[in-house]
């Protein structure tokens, strides 16, 4: 990037020459090259991109400590939960092809905390040697009913790049500065906030002036991922079914029961404009879960 505005020009002799002064080595690739200075440093100038499908150039690395409880069916009770501390990094992309040391961060899909919890209860009442079970009409409404449930707790994948606008001619991908002069809560709207996503001016959660547009020729130094610790917001969910098997004879079982995904309809936002030319620069872009469903079922088991 030393060369600068001379990238952008065409590889004349009197151009060449002068980007000669500044780097020495540099020369035409072969005969009748008529590109610019930028296309004719590249690895291959005689094509306009190159993509490389199979090459194993990226690396990655995981760590983790996993706990799994299970709790096996125990007075009508059974329990399973697991939980999973865990980090990511990797340089699997890259701003540069030319200098893939410097993007190595956080992968994108880190996620630190990961939790599943799933109970499963056959409610106690009217079955044999159960409360109610002398009674018909308690035997009748209240036996063979079973509620299971899951909760599910994941932590928001790295926010990144940070992008922004500069020049950078057959060389990569441009992201943002730290803003040296600044100083505060880079998230202006507590962790994402309170707001209309929907409204006609939604809020940004992220502070803009956290960042700077580079100057052009450079790429920027804010990390590839996690700058200023950003990621999007953490995935909840619960569900609950409920369920009751009634036994006709002959070996046939009817099945009749609920369910309901995202008990508490709660909503997570996701796809933060992450560009800061970008005029919904922070704005969270989506809904990434779905919102409530309930559904009736019944079955026939023969």
């Amino acid at each position: 990037m030393a060369l600068g505005n001379l990238l952008t020009e065409p590889a004349t002799p009197e151009n060449i020459s002068t980007a000669r002064a500044i780097v020495p080595d540099i020369g035409l690739p072969y005969e009748g090259f008529s590109g610019t200075i930028a296309q004719m440093l590249r690895p291959f100038p005689q094509y306009s991109s190159v993509t490389d499908v199979y090459g194993n150039v990226a690396r990655s690395n995981y760590h983790s400590l996993q706990i799994t409880v299970d709790q096996r069916q125990f007075h009508g009770l059974t329990l399973s939960f697991n939980y999973t501390l865990s980090r990511t990094e990797d340089d699997l992309s890259v701003r540069s092809g030319y200098n893939r040391e410097p993007d190595w961060a956080v992968g994108t899909n880190d996620q630190p905390h990961v939790l599943n919890a799933i109970v499963v209860y056959d409610l106690p009442f009217g079955g044999e040697g159960q409360p109610g079970s002398a009674n018909p009409l308690v035997r009748a409404i209240a036996s063979g009913w079973q509620i299971s449930g899951i909760t599910q707790f994941r932590s928001g994948r790295p926010l990144g790049p940070i992008e922004a606008a500069c020049n950078l001619p057959s060389a990569g991908t441009c992201y943002a500065d730290f803003n040296p002069d600044f100083s505060g809560s880079v998230r202006i709207n507590g962790d994402y906030g309170d707001g209309d996503v929907l409204g006609v001016n939604p809020p940004s959660y992220i502070n803009r002036d956290a960042f700077v547009s580079p100057a052009s020729f450079t790429y920027g130094n804010t990390s590839r991922t996690l700058a200023h610790d950003l990621r999007n917001p953490s995935f909840y969910n619960q569900d609950l079914s409920v369920r009751r098997d009634f036994r006709i004879g002959g070996g046939v079982k009817l099945m009749i029961g609920a369910e309901v995904f995202n008990v508490f309809n709660t909503v997570v936002f996701g796809d933060i404009q992450t560009n800061i030319t970008n005029e919904s620069f922070g704005q969270v872009g989506r809904q990434v879960n779905t919102p409530r469903v309930v559904q009736v079922k019944a079955r026939i088991q023969f």
